[in-house]
């Protein structure tokens, strides 16, 4: 039983974060964050208010099928736990 909570809480301590990966994969290079001037593409201010979820999810891993003329890369290759860190982190972002 002890052991299953260290590896529970040692796998939540690995949860990737959306913040960091969102600076890791250079996405601030072009979205300004909370409060900055804008870069080349959409600031991320109040972003999970203007889009729900699953559009974030689409944003992220096919942004050419919202945005048809987006320079925007697909994230679809990342794991499943950090593309959904990253749409928890964008949800946030009111």
């Amino acid at each position: 039983m002890i052991l299953l909570a260290a590896s529970v809480s040692g796998a939540q301590a690995q949860e990737p974060q959306g913040a960091e990966l969102a600076q890791r994969l250079g996405c601030f290079a072009c979205h300004s964050p909370e409060g900055q001037q804008a870069g080349r593409a959409a600031p991320l201010d109040g972003v999970g208010a203007r889009l729900a979820p699953g559009q974030l999810r689409l944003a992220i891993t096919f942004p050419r099928r919202l945005h048809p003329r987006a320079q925007m890369p697909s994230y679809a290759y990342l794991p499943p736990a950090e593309q959904e860190a990253l749409v928890k982190y964008l949800e946030s972002l009111k």
